[in-house]
C-alpha cells in the first residue's frame, strides 16, 4: 500500500501537446491514456489519481483538442486525449481530432492501458459504444471507469450490458472513491 501511495507522490510534469503523430514524445516509458465524452470528469479523475492539478478543469466541455503528454516520475507517460461528443467545433475539426486519437490509440507501442470514462449517472451512450468498438484491435488494453458516482443516477442506460466483459470500476474524484484502486492498476503495468 505504501509503495503505491509513494509512487503517486512523485512529480508529474506537463511535457507537450501534440496535434500530429510526429510531435509525440520519443520515450520508452509505458503510457496510460484517458478518454471519454466531453464533460465526463476526465480532468478531475487524472488530477485525483496523480494527486496534482495536471489537467485543466474547464467549465466549457471539449476544451482538450490535442493530445497532452505528462511525464510522471520519469517512469510513466500520462496521456490526456480529447473528449468526444458535445464539443462545439466544426465537423472538419471533429474528424481531424478523431483521426489523431484513432492513430494514437492504434499505433502507440508504449500504450499499456486505456481508461475510458463513462458518466455513472448517465450510463454508457451509443457514442461510448462506438468509441470502444473502434478499439477492437486493442480491446485488451481497455478499462472502463464509471465517473461521478457521487451523483444520483439520472437514467438507466440500455447499453450497460454491452460493456459487461470489460474490467471496470465505479469512481468518484470528488469523494476519492476507488482512486487508490486505479492507482494500483496503473502501478501493475510498470
Amino acid at each position: 500500500m505504501n509503495n503505491v501511495s509513494g509512487y503517486f507522490k512523485k512529480q508529474t510534469q506537463f511535457l507537450l501537446s501534440a496535434t500530429q503523430p510526429r510531435q509525440y514524445p520519443n520515450v520508452v516509458f509505458p503510457e496510460v491514456a484517458f478518454i471519454g465524452r466531453s464533460n465526463v470528469g476526465k480532468s478531475s479523475l487524472i488530477n485525483a489519481i496523480f494527486m496534482d492539478k495536471l489537467a485543466h478543469i474547464s467549465k466549457t466541455p471539449g476544451k482538450t483538442r490535442q493530445i497532452n503528454f505528462f511525464n510522471h516520475g520519469d517512469s510513466l507517460m500520462v496521456v490526456d486525449l480529447p473528449g468526444y461528443g458535445f464539443a462545439k467545433i466544426s465537423q472538419k475539426e471533429a474528424y481531424k481530432i478523431s483521426d489523431l486519437v484513432s492513430q494514437y490509440l492504434t499505433t502507440r507501442e508504449n500504450l499499456k492501458k486505456i481508461f475510458i470514462l463513462i458518466d455513472h449517472s448517465l450510463g454508457p451512450k451509443k457514442i461510448d459504444l462506438e468509441m470502444i468498438d473502434s478499439m477492437k484491435s486493442i480491446e485488451s488494453k481497455v478499462f472502463i471507469c464509471y465517473t461521478k458516482s457521487d451523483k444520483k443516477i439520472k437514467e438507466k442506460s440500455p447499453f450497460l450490458k454491452n460493456l459487461e466483459n470489460f474490467e471496470n470500476l465505479v469512481v468518484s474524484s470528488k469523494l476519492n472513491k476507488n482512486i487508490f484502486e486505479l492507482q494500483k492498476i496503473i502501478t501493475e503495468i510498470l
